[in-house]
């Protein structure tokens, strides 16, 4: 994983959120004044001085000795000496080795052999043969051994048992406990036995314990779902944090080239990110990981979120976590762990030993919580000593804001959004089925109460992102809302909302009902385009609503007086009767006398050798690119176009592969340019390609600007991320992959990000990534066209199209 360089504008734009209803904050939350300090390098130096000497004064002049809890706690106090170099640590940690004995009690039990930890790294700050005598002396007749004898570990077990993971390091926290001493003896003996029966073990228990789907790993069998189950799987917070900080300390300690090295890698950055979904708005981790609303155990809880922010900041200090993707997670969990201790030094909230998930009080500490504190802060102490400071970005470039925490629509409906005044208004589909309207205003023009503010539009639902509408200002200061249901519809709904006060409230009116569709295939999408030199001047023209309506086919109504009334119906294309053969069109149109069509023969899924097209209506004329009439709106009443009537752009039969509609603008001379996407590799889904074509000279230029990634979803082969045409500015466009754009790298666990690509002066694409989200993809992302530089996406787990949790953003610069 390369760990790119800080960019702190960069890092305030990421979004830390989750997707399930106890989502954390769906937009990067300003770093205040607390995180600043909590990230001096004299504060966390004070605060790990504080919690160290109010632990040993609780242990009192005889601190136990070889147990997992204590070692755990002078683990953490050698890592804060190696960070800060204050031997206040290091000196109390060779006390404690001293009293230990430098011994363990069972060698075939992880928690006794925890201890070792802090022995083998006092040996290599000072390599002294008894520090590890005793542990090379109990270890090392294990390499050999086959079985597990009666009473071993516990006295209570019953016969012989084989001498693998899953009977000697059966319980997920083991992972912690044994392998960073299995590491650390390989390199301190040089005898690599040690490593490979970590490596048998480990892995062993891996296979037993991890859930690969989720990511996580349940804490023993006794945990594993039983048949039948019923609701979230019960994932410790604790006992995965310890796994994830057991990665953290054995890593370092395996040769860089153990070819299992790269496994220990992958797994330990697969957990980071999949944890990563669960840190809530404080910036802390609750006791059951994937149920943190739990109304039992919905309080933080100390000793797991320590334990995850130092395998965090460590997997970033080494460098096998991406330093933008996880500085926010880090910086909250570390400002939620200092806010967490007392001022004479007492960590608080820790959940006590166990061995499943239970709450946490306010006043419950523990030893082994104070190490993980100790080792995150070591961590986050070398951050800091960096010159990282948490620092919030220019609030006029790119960052997100949200609009709505439920929200998603399609590409092939516009306008989705709009200025009304200083109010800008986003049209999407909720989770319920319900469409709605959110407005998001300027804080410095609008009242408070139309900031954020949401409108419900639709009395009938549908769980569908079809369904999101299209908005049009009219003349009179109100806003025009259509919207309808994927198919089986033959109608489309309007509502009018009153703009023209923004000191109140818009109150929208009744929903009319007006029925076009006369087949059962129904009525989808919906697209608003003003034509302002025809029609009736005094309604300001003639406002046009296209939709997929007849047989899938593209169709169209009019008004001439403000949508109170439409025309029938008129069949724009028809590519195929009573057929699934359906054209994707995206419309654009200057609002005074010309609309601009860029579409294709059909789905992708259905038409290997899609087309891309483009045609162009004007003064009652449709033609094709460069002028050539194809046919008047006369004619078109008695026989719609079919696709190959347009100006073919690109031949979806080449190796390039088939085409799909993305976006389309106008530049201010009337000349089209659209963006679509490719698929080279067909039906699999692998591999997209997003394009741009450009009309200028009396041609179309077409040219592949950037990689798209893979589709989002198996029964999708063609469902990209998506790319936006800047409306003001050709030489800019925003696309979403999980990919890099200008090079093809996939991206962290393929999470879809959001990118801006420049034209550079030799004719290519520059490219800046412009989100860093570890957990949610950036998707569907497109420019206002009445607002400059104002960005509009979706974020979140977009399973299908009937099947997300999704939040809306806006960033008003780029």
């Amino acid at each position: 994983m390369l760990c790119r360089p800080l960019i702190a504008a960069c890092v305030l734009a990421t979004l830390i959120f989750t997707t399930t209803p106890h989502a954390t904050s769906a937009q990067p939350m300003p770093y205040s004044n607390l995180e600043r300090h909590a990230f001096k390098p004299e504060a966390i130096r004070d605060v790990l001085r504080s919690v160290g000497e109010y632990q040993l004064a609780a242990y009192g002049p005889n601190p136990p000795t070889k147990d997992w809890l204590v070692g755990t706690f002078f683990s953490g106090m050698i890592a804060t000496h190696a960070a800060t170099g204050d031997p206040w640590f290091l000196e109390r940690a060779k006390q404690w080795g001293q009293q230990s004995k430098w011994d363990i009690n069972e060698p075939t039990d992880a928690d006794d052999v925890c201890p070792g930890q802090t022995y083998l790294d006092l040996y290599f700050l000072d390599p002294q043969d008894h520090k590890i005598a005793r542990l090379v002396e109990k270890l090392t007749p294990l390499l050999n051994r086959k079985v597990l004898h009666p009473g071993e570990p516990q006295h209570y077990q019953k016969g012989e048992r084989p001498f693998d993971g899953r009977h000697v390091w059966w319980w997920c926290d083991a992972l912690y406990m044994a392998p960073p001493v299995y590491a650390r003896l390989a390199k301190a003996t040089g005898d690599k036995r040690f490593l490979n029966q970590m490596h048998e073990l480990f892995w062993d228990s891996v296979d037993f314990l991890y859930d690969s789907d989720e990511r996580l790993f349940y804490r023993d069998k006794y945990r594993f779902p039983k048949d039948g189950h019923q609701g979230p799987k019960a994932f410790w917070a604790r006992g995965n944090s310890w796994v994830l900080a057991g990665l953290a300390r054995t890593i370092p300690f395996i040769p860089e080239d153990d070819p299992k090295r790269a496994d220990y890698l992958k797994l330990f950055e697969d957990m980071a990110y999949r944890v990563a979904a669960f840190q809530q708005p404080d910036g802390m981790w609750r006791p059951w990981l994937n149920h943190p609303d739990h109304p039992d155990m919905a309080m933080k809880e100390t000793s797991a979120t320590a334990f995850f922010v130092y395998a965090m900041a460590k997997g970033v200090n080494e460098g096998w976590l991406p330093r933008e993707y996880f500085l926010p997670a880090i910086v909250r969990g570390w400002t939620g762990l200092y806010g967490s201790i007392t001022p004479e030094g007492r960590l608080t909230y820790a959940q006590r030993v166990g061995a499943a998930p239970q709450p946490a009080r306010p006043w419950d500490t523990a030893d082994y919580a104070v190490g993980g504190t100790l080792l995150a802060g070591a961590e986050v102490y070398l951050l800091a000593k960096s010159g990282f400071v948490p620092t919030n970005p220019d609030l006029n470039g790119f960052l997100p804001r949200l609009v709505t925490d439920d929200g998603v629509y399609t590409w092939y409906n516009d306008e989705r959004a709009i200025m009304a005044g200083h109010v800008l208004l986003v049209n999407y589909v909720k989770r319920d089925g319900h469409t709605a309207l959110s407005t998001f205003g300027d804080p410095k023009r609008t009242f408070a109460r139309l900031i954020r503010h949401e409108i419900v539009l639709s009395t009938e639902r549908q769980t569908d992102d079809h369904n999101n509408g299209a908005l049009l200002r009219l003349n009179n200061g109100r806003v025009l809302a259509t919207y309808g249901r994927h198919n089986g519809r033959p109608y489309f709904c309007q509502r009018f909302l009153d703009f023209s006060r923004q000191s109140r409230l818009p109150q929208p009116t009744e929903e009319r009902r007006i029925n076009v569709v006369s087949t059962r295939k129904g009525l989808s999408y919906q697209n608003l385009v003003r034509v302002s030199a025809e029609g009736d001047p005094a309604h300001g023209g003639r406002i046009y609503n296209f939709f997929r309506g007849d047989n899938f086919n593209p169709a169209f109504v009019y008004s001439d007086d403000e949508a109170q009334t439409w025309s029938e119906p008129v069949q724009l294309l028809l590519a195929g009767k009573n057929s699934n053969r359906r054209p994707y069109v995206k419309y654009a149109g200057n609002g005074r006398d010309r609309i601009d069509f860029f579409y294709t023969d059909g789905h992708p899924r259905d038409i290997k050798n899609n087309n891309v097209y483009h045609f162009y209506y004007k003064s009652g004329v449709f033609y094709q690119t460069d002028g050539t009439p194809i046919k008047t709106m006369e004619q078109l009443r008695k026989e719609p176009l079919v696709p190959e009537d347009g100006t073919r752009i690109f031949d979806g039969g080449t190796e390039a592969g088939r085409g799909w509609v993305w976006d389309l603008e106008l530049s201010p001379e009337g000349n089209p340019r659209g963006a679509f996407i490719s698929s080279p590799s067909g039906d699999i889904g692998t591999d997209m390609r997003y394009w741009v074509a450009t009309w200028k000279g009396g041609t179309w230029a077409v040219e592949e600007v950037g990689f798209a990634g893979s589709n989002l979803y198996p029964k999708e082969q063609h469902y990209a991320g998506g790319i936006a045409l800047d409306p003001f500015n050709p030489d800019r466009i925003i696309v979403s992959a999980d990919v890099h754009p200008g090079t093809g790298e996939p991206l962290p666990q393929r999470v879809y990000q959001l990118f801006k690509g420049t034209r550079n002066a030799d004719g290519g694409w520059d490219w800046k990534q412009l989100t860093f989200d570890p957990v949610n993809d950036q998707l569907r992302p497109f420019m206002l066209r009445d607002r400059r530089d104002t960005l509009v996406w979706f974020a979140g787990e977009y399973n299908t199209y009937t099947n997300y949790r999704t939040k809306i953003l806006v960033s008003l610069g780029l």
